[in-house]
């Protein structure tokens, strides 16, 4: 009997605690309630319902968008947060803009226009410029799950697209006849950020957070470009964002320093001191994952265009230089057997304790 009350006592007291969680034990607590088995599960769920592929046009690409709004109310039944599903028209001539200006600063004047790859990346900017112009009638949609804190006008951002893209390694060009599962790129994203919003939705936070899945992430990055507009536009004090890309490729064969564990930040040395206030949360949550710290900005994801309109932040991905297989990289290789599913956990993990712990203030 004695057991008994003391059990509930304990119980009691961690679940008293889960509305404003005072130190990082209560909240590890919290986000153990999410077990590797469910994380892993949530990939293997959105890959599957999207099959054959997300991409802008294919029928999976408003499959993924449904799964999405029905996975949030489903972590958060009681709405302590608004979801808000912004549709937009993409701007496809900001995506030829973009694919020129890649072009013209990383290739044109360097290689001789008779040279093999100047025309690979010739043919691959005049592909993609048209490709976003074939597709600009399919509308986007950015899906923000937005919960206010005390400090309701001070906003925290975690980003993941959700779209899918696969091309030819040789051509450059999309495959579009060919299954895009996605698993890593970016299902991982994907289910880490749903589950963030599980262990959020349940707390009083200090600090208001958006939870945003991207879209258009594949064919200029024209999701975020929108957000960030958007966000730029409303006025709320930025803290700064997250965003969250291919969290689950992680391997010692690949990995030129053959261990596991090794995952990176990627972003500018301005954005060093809010990168560190995030590290200072995450590691204490788990530290047998290691996001290194690259400030050497990154073109290869959402990042830039919040960079863009001015805020600060950076993205959490695999090790680009030292473990990147491009077998799976936007491949139909990219299936969820191919995941390290204890990094990918541990992600979750980390990021859970870097973004709650900043909205909350932790210090212990």
């Amino acid at each position: 009997m004695q057991k008994l009350i003391i059990l509930a006592i304990i119980s009691f007291s961690f679940s008293s605690f889960a509305k404003a969680p005072s130190s990082y034990t209560q909240l590890k607590y919290e986000t153990l309630k999410t077990t590797q088995k469910d994380l892993v599960g949530l990939v293997n769920e959105f890959v599957s319902v999207s099959a054959p592929s997300r991409m802008v046009g294919m029928p999976g690409h408003e499959k993924a968008r449904d799964f999405i709004i029905n996975k949030i109310k489903s972590f958060d039944p009681k709405g302590s947060g608004k979801i808000n599903v912004d549709t937009f028209t993409p701007d496809a001539s900001e995506a030829e803009r973009f694919y020129q200006s890649d072009f013209d600063q990383k290739v044109e004047g360097k290689l001789s226009k008779l040279h093999p790859d100047y025309q690979k990346w010739f043919k691959f900017t005049t592909y993609m410029k048209q490709t976003a112009q074939r597709l600009k009638s399919n509308q986007g949609s950015n899906i923000v799950w937005e919960k206010q804190g005390l400090e309701s006008n001070k906003v925290l951002v975690v980003s993941a697209h959700y779209d899918t893209i696969s091309h030819d390694p040789n051509t450059l060009l999309i495959t579009e006849n060919k299954p895009m599962p996605g698993a890593n790129y970016n299902a991982s994203g994907v289910a880490v950020a749903l589950g963030l919003i599980k262990v959020l939705s349940q707390m009083d936070l200090n600090y208001t957070v958006q939870v945003v899945f991207l879209d258009w992430q594949g064919i200029g990055f024209l999701g975020s470009l929108r957000f960030a507009q958007e966000l730029k536009s409303s006025g709320k004090l930025v803290m700064g964002f997250l965003n969250l890309e291919m969290l689950g490729q992680d391997s010692s064969f690949f990995d030129k320093t053959k261990k596991t564990g090794n995952m990176s930040v990627y972003f500018r040395p301005q954005d060093e001191k809010f990168i560190q206030v995030l590290e200072n949360h995450g590691h204490k949550l788990n530290d047998k994952i290691r996001f290194i710290q690259k400030p050497t900005g990154f073109e290869n994801s959402d990042n830039f265009r919040f960079w863009e309109f001015g805020f600060s932040g950076g993205t959490f991905s695999q090790n680009w230089e030292d473990d990147f297989n491009p077998k799976f990289y936007q491949t139909p290789q990219d299936t969820p057997e191919t995941l390290n599913h204890q990094t990918l956990y541990s992600a979750y993990e980390y990021l859970a304790g870097a973004v709650a712990g900043t909205l909350l203030d932790l210090t212990k």
